[in-house]
């Protein structure tokens, strides 16, 4: 059960989400929300989370995992029937964890969710040489027979079809796809039929969707046929980008002071630490492309997310004095990672608040981008950041660098001053 990074990655970004009924998180959104049904105390779910992730990380299977939770629940009480109440209804049902089919479900739907968000990012890197998905048959003794309609079909990775036919499709189901060649997807359509019995085809089947409302957020969406709901997207596919969004989006609503505790808060966990992370290992793959391959916008995109993410707010002074249309201040893997001459541990990417609020700002002429420079302790270089406009009224790291004096001096030339020097900030916690 080894897993690659990817899988846990995927799973560490995922923010609690305590809820009672299943449905309470819905469609994309369990991309990026942890959530257990009916566990609606965060202490419990945390340990829920912990559990899974240790047995993703040590590529351990269900009764390890199982052991794990005794250890785990017991001492909150949870290991055992237990009663929950509704926090919008008032409704009282019994859980329990103890019995091994419900710690099943929780425990394979997110360890298959994980490995196919997993596999859909690694597809995204490779789909040059492997550029087409083959649905394979189940290994369930008793398939669905809907699911068995996909088996078979052979189409390229970036076919809308996968958007809802990406396995899982459903509670328990283990379908699987596998990425293959352009030579292997030609041999099974020749085939046709193969030794194996299966017909092969390159025609996505019809979606068939039919509308469902779900009854506990009123949503109501279209599910394919022979998809359970709430299984019916992909969860690799715009992960990171709604993710981000979604964020940005709730910071814009809040008065600044919260605003600035929630992306302190985010800077400041684990899937900050992994966004870095993951963002420098793609600089690798980027800085391999030839020169020309990386004026390709379809290069860009097969290593890069580009999704936005929120790394600081602008303070009263900048926002008096620029007038932005949205304070929340963005980054994205691109943005950190695309020089490796530039790369800064995480630590230091979660200063930019602090630069912001007290390095020198100057308002570059050529292309109105904001320049920031801050000595950093016992460091004979500064820290130079560039915030370029976002195109929506506000503003996106460019880069962060280290950087002597001297070519601060340079840069200052094509700067107009907003904020005299700034003070020297701390060095790391």
């Amino acid at each position: 059960m080894d897993a690659p990074p990817e899988v846990l990655d995927f799973f560490r970004r995922k923010e609690l989400a305590p809820n009672f009924d299943w449905r309470d998180v819905w469609g994309e959104e369990h991309a990026h929300a942890f959530t257990v049904a009916g566990v609606i105390d965060a202490k419990v779910l945390s340990e829920f989370r912990a559990g899974i992730d240790k047995a993703i990380a040590e590529g351990k299977g269900f009764e390890a995992f199982r052991e794990e939770m005794l250890r785990r629940l017991t001492p909150l009480g949870w290991w055992g029937p237990r009663d929950v109440a509704d926090p919008k209804s008032g409704r009282v049902k019994r859980v329990d964890f103890s019995q091994a089919r419900r710690l099943e479900t929780t425990f394979w739907s997110n360890m298959r969710s994980a490995r196919a968000a997993g596999q859909w990012e690694r597809a995204q890197r490779t789909k040059a040489a492997l550029p087409y998905f083959l649905y394979v048959r189940t290994t369930s003794a008793e398939p669905r027979a809907d699911h068995l309609r996909f088996v078979g079909v052979i189409l390229p990775v970036d076919d809308p079809a996968w958007r809802w036919m990406f396995p899982p499709n459903g509670w328990g189901c283990k379908c699987a796809v596998r990425q293959i060649s352009l030579s292997q997807r030609d041999r099974y359509l020749d085939a046709a039929r193969g030794a194996d019995g299966i017909w092969y085809t390159d025609a996505a089947p019809p979606e068939d969707a039919r509308p469902y409302v779900n009854r506990r957020t009123g949503e109501r969406t279209m599910v394919p046929r022979g998809i359970d709901p709430g299984w019916h997207t992909n969860p690799g596919i715009g992960r990171a980008k709604t993710l981000g969004q979604q964020l940005v989006d709730r910071l814009i609503e809040q008065p600044p002071a919260v605003a600035r505790a929630m992306v302190q808060r985010q800077v400041g966990s684990p899937g900050f630490e992994s966004f870095i992370w993951r963002a420098q290992r793609r600089e690798a793959q980027w800085s391999a492309l030839s020169k020309a391959d990386r004026a390709d916008p379809a290069a860009y995109l097969r290593v890069w997310d580009d999704a936005p993410m929120p790394i600081a707010v602008l303070p009263d002074d900048l926002v008096s004095t620029l007038a932005p249309g949205r304070t929340v201040v963005t980054a994205t893997d691109f943005s950190v990672a695309h020089n490796s001459g530039h790369h800064m541990a995480a630590w230091q990417w979660a200063q930019i608040q602090e630069l912001i609020e007290r390095g020198e700002v100057r308002r570059r002429r050529r292309d109105g981008a904001l320049q920031i420079m801050m000595r950093i302790a016992d460091d004979a270089k500064w820290t130079y950041l560039i915030l370029a406009p976002d195109g929506k009224g506000g503003y996106r790291v460019a880069t962060m660098m280290r950087a002597p004096e001297k070519y601060l001096a340079g840069q200052r030339e094509d700067g107009d001053a907003i904020r005299a020097a700034g003070a020297v900030a701390e060095g790391r916690p």
